[in-house]
This record gives C-alpha cells, sequence and structure tokens, in this order.
C-alpha cells in the first residue's frame, strides 16, 4: 500500500511532500505500524474527531493508495489520539 503524506496550507499557501513510501517495501513489523497507525487515523475521523482546519493552519493530507486513494487531513498539531499515529506515518520516533 502506497502511503504520501503532504504539508500543506499556511499563509503562503504551502505544498510540500514530506513522506512517500509503499507498506510492501517494508519489513513486516514496520508494515504493521502502519496500518496500526492509519486504523487510528481513521477511527479518529470516524469519531468527529476532526483536526482544526483553516485557510492559514497548517495540515497533513494523508493519502492512502495508488490514484486518488483515500486521503485524510491531519492538523500540524493534532489531538493527543492523532499525534501518535501521525509520528508513525512521518516515520518520526515516538
Amino acid at each position: 500500500m502506497r502511503v504520501r503524506i503532504e504539508r500543506t496550507g499556511g499563509f503562503a499557501g504551502i505544498e510540500e511532500t514530506v513522506a512517500v513510501y509503499d507498506t510492501d517495501d517494508l519489513s513486516e513489523q514496520e508494515a504493521a505500524k502502519v496500518y496500526d497507525a492509519l486504523a487510528a487515523i481513521e477511527a479518529a475521523t470516524a469519531r468527529g474527531e476532526a483536526s482544526e482546519v483553516g485557510a492559514d493552519l497548517m495540515t497533513y493530507r494523508i493519502t492512502v493508495g495508488d490514484g486518488p486513494g483515500k486521503v485524510y487531513t491531519v492538523s500540524e498539531e493534532p489531538s493527543p489520539r492523532l499525534a501518535k499515529p501521525l509520528a508513525v506515518l512521518l516515520r518520526q520516533p515516538i
């Protein structure tokens, strides 16, 4: 599964790709972390834990799959439930 993460927004309307990878290229353990993080983000979104959205706010746009795929938007300063999954997807130490 392909995952693309872009950082967007702000006053200047920045759009930059910060991570692109395919879970097929990861170890089983790393791929499982990605799947778990995506499931946590999907669950939070389903519960209505939407991130703050505004033209001047920075957000992460997470696209899962090829083509249009499934897209999630998470604030650069996410809620506690979204912070850890976002860090995993950005492949940052937690």
